[in-house]
């Protein structure tokens, strides 16, 4: 896939050793001197989609910095091999860490591998190379890499300073991220949750569609804005009020909430 180019990109394969998987990883860089402990750094999920979406955002908002809340940070896009914007089936295995009746067990589950590669594999490569501050990283992830992100927080807390998650599927395994909450106490992690207001109904052009029944079966089955509700409300009560942010955003739909979502997460990681 052909990505815009940004001054200061590099893309490069990199394998996993956790999983023996390749994946392309592209690297941007703010124009400048970099801080004295390095630039802040954003980790994108599913890059070939978002990778783009993000260096703009920054390159945009971090020239006003005053009038927008956005600093200047570097981004790292996470992306499978190949032009498919969202890679399905290797989402399932990345992504998740158990089984699904969506998928055979033997497709799902991998999250563990993928997440050891970028904590232990990925990150201190890139740290070692650029002035990236370990210390204020931030994982991004929507959706199915939304729940990632969720289960990347209870495992390892102190990998990043601020965990992303949009529209998140927690009904994957909503109760494993529950029991494994209680991990979180005393860590410092920041957390920010958003979904859309038309996640839990159906857009206007959408009422009269065709599958519309079986669009608001699903809705009713995931039910992707209480449960997103409820883990904010629980982080909340662990991590501190102050450190958890939720966003439900009117007239937004499961797709079209990551743009403004983006926009908001860069605000709440990187304000100066």
């Amino acid at each position: 896939m052909m990505m815009p180019r940004f001054a200061d990109t590099q893309t490069r394969i990199v394998r996993a050793m956790a999983n023996e998987t390749p994946y392309r990883i592209s690297l941007w860089m703010p124009p400048g001197q970099p801080p004295e402990a390095g630039w802040p750094v954003i980790y994108v999920l599913d890059a070939n989609a978002l990778f783009a979406t993000f260096v703009e955002a920054i390159l945009r908002g971090s020239r006003r910095p005053d009038a927008t809340g956005i600093g200047a940070a570097a981004v790292v896009g996470i992306a499978h091999e190949g032009d498919e914007l969202f890679a399905t089936e290797r989402r399932y295995r990345d992504y998740t860490f158990g089984p699904s009746t969506l998928v055979p067990a033997s497709q799902a589950g991998g999250g563990e591998a993928f997440l050891t590669f970028i904590v232990d594999q990925l990150a201190p490569g890139l740290r070692e190379e650029f002035a990236l501050d370990g210390a204020r990283q931030v994982l991004f992830g929507h959706s199915l890499a939304g729940y990632f992100v969720l289960y990347a927080l209870m495992a390892r807390p102190g990998a990043f300073r601020t965990f992303a998650a949009i529209s998140p599927s927690i009904w994957w395994d909503e109760a494993g991220l529950h029991e494994r909450m209680a991990a979180l106490r005393g860590h410092a992690a920041r957390v920010f949750v958003a979904v859309g207001e038309w996640e839990g109904e159906a857009a206007p052009w959408q009422r009269l569609a065709p599958g519309y029944e079986q669009l608001m079966q699903r809705r009713r089955e995931r039910r992707m804005i209480p449960r997103a509700q409820s883990m904010a409300r629980a982080l909340s009560g662990v991590l501190g009020e102050e450190r958890v942010r939720f966003h439900n955003f009117p007239e937004e739909d499961h797709a079209s909430v990551l743009m403004i979502a983006i926009q908001r997460t860069l605000r709440f990681a990187l304000a100066p």
